[in-house]
């Protein structure tokens, strides 16, 4: 029998979908405590030798990741309405306008032959 993705039935590919995303939490889960275990490993062999800091144990580590990620990431992911947007894609719509308004005739002016020395 021959595998064609697009004549799956309505319930095998729903049940692929599944199937993939419980893989992908998985694979997120096994990734997390990998990251706590190698955050505990390289905080006991470095800060305790250079401050007087204790070990720390592999909860604390995962704890220690997730105030890193509060801190300083936040757990929002993908495009927001925030500053950061308004100021790319707002200052590119502007630049796009002035280019066309006024910048494209002064740059040609500029670059001409007959500007070079």
């Amino acid at each position: 029998m021959t595998y064609y993705p697009d004549r799956l039935s309505k319930h095998s590919r729903t049940y692929l979908v599944v199937v993939h995303m419980a893989a992908l939490f998985v694979l997120a889960c096994a990734l997390a405590l990998l990251a706590g275990y190698v955050v505990m490993r390289l905080w006991n062999a470095v800060v305790p030798a250079i401050l007087p800091a204790h070990p720390i144990t592999y909860w604390q580590s995962v704890g220690l990741l997730v105030l890193a990620r509060i801190l300083f990431g936040g757990f929002s992911h993908g495009r927001h309405k925030n500053l950061k947007d308004y100021r790319h894609g707002e200052a590119w719509r502007k630049y796009d306008e002035w280019w066309k308004e006024s910048g494209e005739k002064s740059f040609s002016d500029f670059s001409s032959p007959e500007n070079r020395s």
